[in-house]
């Protein structure tokens, strides 16, 4: 049986909840830059690493896209099965504070897969 939580008790209830899940589910907040972001290179990096590097950097997860630029995958579903292969802003350059970031990813070749590295 419930018990009936006041309106205070269930407000507060309601505002941790919301401040503590992020939209990917990891149960963390991502802070919002507060200026502009230099651009790393992601080129080469795993899709996955590449996304956590850019909310490191305070680059929500919702302008941050990932798109299969392989020719044959429309829709990128586990971000660590991909590579990144191009990056919209280049390394170096200065993240507008509501830029979207588009990385092209395809996946990675067997030996990389296999071994860790390309050969």
């Amino acid at each position: 049986m419930r018990k009936h939580m006041g309106g205070a008790a269930l407000a507060l209830a309601v505002v941790s909840g919301l401040t503590g899940c992020g939209a990917s589910g990891k149960g963390t907040h991502t802070p919002v830059a507060a200026g502009p972001v230099t651009m790393p290179e992601l080129v080469g990096k795993n899709a996955e690493k590449a996304e956590e590097q850019l909310e490191k950097l305070g680059v929500p997860e919702s302008r941050i896209k990932l798109r299969a630029d392989d020719g044959t995958h429309v829709v990128v579903l586990v971000a660590s099965n991909w590579d990144v292969n191009t990056q919209s802003v280049k390394a170096g350059a200065r993240l507008g504070v509501k830029e979207v970031v588009v990385l092209g990813v395809g996946k990675p070749t067997w030996r990389r897969r296999h071994h860790g590295h390309l050969l």
